[in-house]
């Protein structure tokens, strides 16, 4: 077994454990990564998943980047510090996601049917980025209650899958602390 492989073993936590961690948690917020392929990036997004308070990192056991030791540097801890759950089948822990009141909230640069700072993220949410090349798989799309997208207002179409979570993450955190006050 090389390294990385031993690192992502020691860091992952079982399917499932899933259910035990959503029963302690009241309203849950998880971040989906569907086939997020460098290291660079899944780290970043831990960094901004743990800064943002996600109770859980869901990442597919096929097609993703795993969580090697430039992943676990670049999340500066929250690789460490936030649970990760790698799932066989994903639009199956989708579903099961949803039975448990979970609403699933997608990203997409060109289909986003919901402004990001438009729509309503206080709720029981799992938010889900593609991978950088391609975005979301067709079935992962459609598996999701709504598609967000992010308005952009330069040149440029999209960010990068990194960026676009940070940002994402800390409208969800913004909404809900609104609706605390």
């Amino acid at each position: 077994m090389n390294r990385h492989a031993a690192g992502d073993k020691a860091l992952i936590r079982e399917e499932s454990e899933l259910d035990e961690l959503l029963d302690q948690v009241k309203n849950p917020l998880i971040l989906i990564l569907d086939c997020v392929q460098d290291p660079h990036n899944l780290g970043a997004c831990l960094r901004s998943a743990n800064g943002a308070g996600v109770d859980a990192v869901i990442l597919p056991k096929d097609r993703a980047a795993p969580v090697t030791d430039t992943a676990i540097a670049i999340s500066c801890g929250g690789a460490s510090h936030t649970p990760i759950f790698r799932v066989t089948n994903l639009v199956r822990c989708m579903e099961q996601l949803k039975a448990r009141g979970v609403w699933i909230a997608g990203t997409s640069d060109h289909q986003g049917t919901q402004d990001l700072y438009e729509t309503d993220l206080t709720g029981p949410l799992a938010l889900v980025m593609g991978s950088e090349a391609k975005g979301m798989r067709r079935l992962t799309q459609e598996n999701c209650d709504y598609l967000l997208s992010i308005p952009m207002g330069g040149f440029v179409e999209c960010l990068n899958v990194s960026v676009a979570t940070g940002v994402c993450l800390f409208e969800i955190v913004r909404q809900r602390r609104e609706t605390k006050a």
